[in-house]
């Protein structure tokens, strides 16, 4: 199973900066990026991403959206984040126990 993570931002530099943060190292990407994607095939390091751009959301003025393999694209908020992290462990689990 991927989870497809994007991230927008209207917001010059945010994607970039957000991003050098969470490595923690330099990132080669344009300040001027408004999106961003990245598949992950493991959904805990999706779970991470997810997670971590919500909690900073004060922070950082990023919208992040989420599909999981050819799913639809699920826009995730603080309101929805928790749902939406059950249901990526479950169907991790899930995965892992067949």
């Amino acid at each position: 199973m991927c989870v497809t993570v994007s991230l927008f931002s209207r917001k010059v530099g945010e994607i970039r900066g957000f991003l050098e943060k969470y490595y923690q190292k330099e990132i080669n990407m344009d300040s001027d990026v408004g999106q961003w994607s990245y598949i992950y095939y493991k959904p805990l390091e999706a779970i991470d991403m997810i997670s971590t751009v919500i909690d900073n959301n004060h922070r950082h003025k990023i919208n992040l959206a989420i599909q999981v393999g050819d799913g639809d694209v699920q826009l995730v908020t603080g309101e929805n984040c928790n749902d939406i992290i059950k249901a990526l462990l479950h169907v991790y689990y899930k995965e892992e126990c067949l």
